[in-house]
């Protein structure tokens, strides 16, 4: 058990430092090519901040622990809206731009419908998985014309500032740590899962336990980070669009790539938690903006309530 806990714990930190020189050098050589900080910042930046999760999906995808891919994504779905909105709510009562309500929160309760629907089949099979990642593309292309604003902020708030032309050497440097982030990635991905299926046999927890819990909250330490610093500056567009975002990629990128590639499998058990504890979050996430555009603090306290809940609830069925 102790050997598994440290294997998951090291696949994670190498995860968070994979993706996060992953998206430094990334968007470094892109815009030293000619790529506008604008198209980094909607491409670059929102697969590397959703990378742990994508990464660890396809693996276990790959590797047949399809439960643990799916739980890892519901999870972090859930721990995003009420651990990291939770959390940046309590620092900072966040007001909720009109823009989000129009256009990423519809988004993001039409994939939840869609992967709830495709769910009820027992599987997230080959074509299906490729239409939710087509849906991806298709909602990233309508985002940089319909709201080249917000892309601006989000490419303000996370690319580096350009560097002009990099020499040789600074192409080098950037492509070894490219390589680098890629390999702390796959390495770190692997040790995770195996970590954390390692856990769930010898505790007696099911694999989609531990990928709601233990996963989910360490793929979502980036949303967790940047959402806290955006919160207590003020940045509430970022924060919520951080949050929003990276659901909607879970939901699409992650299951419909993974599912593309490696057939997933959905076990109906979750439909008698999971399932509705995902939609339930997503329609809280909802109501809590509509109701005066504007999330407070004793809300913030409620949605952490709410994520002790329901990580108690998983783990008890998990051990059931």
């Amino acid at each position: 058990m102790a050997i598994d806990a440290v294997l998951t714990v090291v696949g994670l930190a190498l995860l968070l430092a994979g993706a996060w020189l992953l998206v430094g050098s990334a968007s470094r050589l892109a815009m030293a090519f000619g790529i506008s900080p604008l198209i980094v910042g909607a491409t670059v930046v929102a697969f590397g901040t959703s990378a742990p999760e994508f990464v660890v999906g396809l693996v276990a995808g790959i590797e047949g622990k399809g439960d643990l891919a799916v739980g890892s994504v519901f999870g972090s779905n859930i721990t995003n809206v009420a651990l990291v909105l939770g959390i940046a709510a309590v620092i900072r009562p966040m007001d909720v731009h009109p823009r989000l309500l129009r256009w990423e929160m519809p988004v993001l309760l039409a994939a939840t419908v869609a992967v709830a629907a495709l769910g009820l089949t027992g599987t997230i099979g080959h074509v299906p998985g490729a239409l939710l990642f087509v849906a991806l593309l298709a909602f990233i292309g309508l985002s940089l014309w319909l709201q080249p604003n917000a892309a601006e902020t989000l490419a303000a708030d996370h690319v580096p500032e350009p560097t002009g032309k990099l020499t040789r050497r600074g192409m080098a440097e950037q492509s070894l740590l490219l390589v680098l982030g890629v390999g702390g990635l796959a390495l770190g991905s692997d040790l995770a899962v195996n970590g954390a299926t390692g856990i769930a046999g010898r505790a007696g927890i099911s694999e989609v336990a531990i990928g709601v819990t233990v996963v989910a909250i360490g793929t979502s330490l980036p949303e967790i980070l940047t959402t806290a610093v955006a919160a207590m500056r003020g940045n509430h567009d970022i924060a919520l669009g951080n949050v929003v975002g990276s659901n909607v990629f879970n939901l699409l990128g992650v299951l419909g790539l993974t599912g593309a590639v490696a057939t997933l499998p959905i076990d109906g058990a979750l439909y008698y938690f999971e399932v509705p504890a995902l939609a339930v979050s997503t329609i809280v996430l909802l109501a809590l903006s509509w109701t005066d555009t504007r999330i407070t603090r004793w809300e913030g306290a409620v949605l952490l309530a709410a994520y002790v809940a329901m990580v108690t609830i998983v783990l008890v069925r998990g051990s059931m």
